[in-house]
Parts: structure tokens; sequence; C-alpha cells
């Protein structure tokens, strides 16, 4: 509960944070949200009946020379005002499947930052694997010179000097695919965050919360729940479309025709109503197709659920695993520092080489960045966990 509580308040204030996408992507969201909210009000209020509004001027000339205008104006409506439920359902269908939609929107916008926010660790934790990169590749270069030595005073064959140099290649490689692997995340980074420097991109403060409350605020279940609403609703806006359907009618105008031998100028009106059963030979599978629909999104939300409940224990272990390489880069820096103190002492007193004490520094350090590296795959798996969840 603790954990569910700090999260709705971190979550309400990026909500109300400035969004960090670039300008052109918040401004093409913020469009598609209008967009939806004119169409789902439309859907919701299509039940009413159009006011037709018509006017006309005619004149007509027969050949007996017969001569007459006609000018009309006329207000109409042709309004059902039942429909066995049906006006009910499809205003349900529509505020249903309104809100699915925006939950859709809101689902597009997460993604979207979850990326930006996921380009942005790994870019700090592949910095940080370069940084640990050219320390190994000094190590191999170290490993070489020793090995060289060693060969020229025939301490050491041919193949065991090939195989450090061959590790110095390596470790040269890996620095040249880390740092073509940094512009590239570079570059979509900016994609998602615009021309604004990347340096004021600050990670949210994103706590781990329980699986129950990562699946009731599930973004991708809520937006089943409406959608499966919304096929509810028009399951029975369909069926109730076959049933009786009561319609009243109206209509007001002024005509007046001027002629060679009858005049008349004059208001007009009539009213009615309309009792009217559809006998349609498709109704049952109409109606059924419609119901089958709704069902199967209840399955499919069910088959959702139980695959983000796998996804969240994917994410979890993955964060005690890369807790567990925290304790061990914790336990091998200790090491490491120790034997690192011990070899300076040593190399002081004459025993032991520039080469042990060089290359003792650069594991210790390597060592420490590989805690701070697992911090970042920790942070990596809860970005998922965060942005899948309602804000």
């Amino acid at each position: 509960m603790r954990n569910y509580l700090l999260l709705s308040v971190m979550t309400l204030s990026l909500l109300h944070a400035a969004s960090p996408l670039s300008p052109e992507k918040r401004h093409l969201l913020d469009l598609k949200r209008q967009q939806q909210d004119a169409e789902s009000t439309k859907l919701k209020n299509s039940w009413i009946a159009p006011l037709r509004l018509s006017a006309s001027w005619q004149r007509n000339v027969n050949a007996g020379n017969f001569d007459g205008t006609t000018t009309n104006a006329s207000l109409r409506l042709n309004q059902d005002i039942f429909r066995s439920g049906g006006i009910w359902y499809a205003v349900d269908y529509a505020k249903a499947l309104g809100e699915a939609q925006a939950l859709g929107i809101d689902i597009e916008e997460a993604r979207e930052l979850e990326q930006l926010y996921r380009l942005k660790i790994q870019l700090e934790r592949d910095g940080l694997k370069l940084k640990q990169a050219k320390l190994t590749r000094k190590n191999r270069e170290i490993d070489a010179d020793v090995v060289r030595e060693r060969y020229k005073s025939g301490d050491a064959d041919i193949s065991e000097l090939s195989r450090v140099m061959l590790q110095v290649d390596q470790a040269e490689n890996q620095i040249i695919t880390l740092e073509n692997a940094l512009e590239s995340e570079r570059l979509e980074l900016q994609k998602l965050y615009g021309a604004k420097p990347l340096e004021k991109l600050r990670l949210p403060a994103m706590p781990l919360v329980d699986k129950e409350d990562y699946l009731a605020r599930n973004m991708e279940l809520l937006r089943y729940r409406k959608q499966i609403a919304s096929d509810k609703a028009k399951y029975k806006t369909v069926r109730a479309s076959y049933l009786p359907k009561l319609s009243v009618s109206g209509n007001y105008g002024y005509s007046k025709f001027r002629g060679d031998f009858q005049n008349y100028d004059g208001d007009e009106y009539g009213y009615g109503i309309t009792f009217s059963i559809p006998l349609d030979y498709n109704m049952p599978k109409d109606i059924e197709a419609n119901k089958i629909a709704w069902l199967a999104n209840k399955v499919a939300a069910k088959d959702r659920k139980n695959e983000l409940e796998k996804e969240y224990e994917k994410h979890r272990l993955a964060i005690e695993a890369a807790q567990k390489k925290i304790g061990v880069a914790k336990r091998m820096t200790k090491r490491y520092d120790a034997l690192y103190r011990f070899t300076k002492a040593e190399y002081r007193a004459g025993t032991k080489t520039s080469y042990d004490v060089a290359s003792l520094k650069n594991a210790l350090e390597i060592e420490k960045l590989e805690e701070k590296i697992q911090q970042r795959n920790i942070l990596l798996e809860k970005v998922a966990i965060f942005f899948a969840m309602k804000r």
C-alpha cells in the first residue's frame, strides 16, 4: 500500500509536469486526443436525428402555355423516441468506446515515454560499459607487454603471445562497438526528445510496485475493460435494432404558388407517429457475431492478464539477478581493493612491478563500474513496469 501511494504521488506530479517528449510529438498527441474527443461526442449524439431545413423556387411552363412559379420553405424532423432500449445502449457504447480509444492514446504516449527513458538509461549504462572496456583494453595491453617481454626472453611461446595480442584486438573492437551503440542511442533519443540538451533529461522516481498494483493499474487491462463494456453495449444495441421502434415526425413549411389560373399562399404543417419492427433474414447471425466479438474480447483480456503476470515475474527476476550481481561486484571490489593496497606496498618494497599495480587498479575500477551498470539494468526493468501503468 505504501508503494501504491508513493507511486500515485509520483505519477500525479508527472502528469502535471511538462512532457519531456519533443514539441512535435506532444502536439501530435494533443491533436489525436482532440480528434478522439470530437468523434466520441459525435457518436454519443448519433441517435439524435437532424433537423432538416429546405427552401426551393421552381417555374413550370407546359405545352398549353401554362406558366406558374412555386416557392417553398420547410422544416422537418423524424426522431426515434423508443428503440427497445437501443438509445441508451448506443450512448453506453459510445462512452465506453471513447474511453477505450482515449486509453489507447495514453498507451501510445506511455510507450514513447518508456522508450525515451529506456534510451536515457541505456545511454548511461553503455557509457559506463565504454569506460569498463577502455580499462579492460589497458589491462589487455599490460598482459601483452608482459608476455612480449617474456617471449623476448624465451619464457613464453608465440601461441601465448598471439593469444594476448588477439585479446587486445577484441578489447579494441568492443570499444568501437560500444561507441557506435552510444551514437545510435543518442540519435534515437533525440528523435523522441527533440533538440534539447540531453543533460537536462532527468529520470523520474520509479518505485517497484507489487504485482497486484501492477495488474490493477495496467493500461492494457484497463483498455480491455472499456473495450469489453463497449462490445457488450454494441451487442445490445444491435439486438435492440431488430426490436420494435417508435418514432415521431413533424414538419412545418410555407408554400406560395402563382399561376395563370390558380394562386395560393400559406403555411403547411404535419405531424405523426410511427411504429415499426424490422424483419431481417440476417438478424440472428448479426446478433450472434456481435455477441461473439464481446465474448472473444473477454477471453483475450484474461489471456493478456496471464501474459502480463508472467512479464511482471520476468522483470522481478531480472531485478533480483541484477541485485545479486551488485552483491558480487561489491565483494569483488573489496577483494581487489585489499589486493591493490597490498600490491602497492609490495611495489614500494620492490617485490612487485608497476604492471601489477596498474592492472589491479584497473580491475578495481571495473568492479566499481559493474555495480553502477547493474543499477542501470534494474532501472531498465523498472521503467517497463512503471510506464505500463495508468498515470
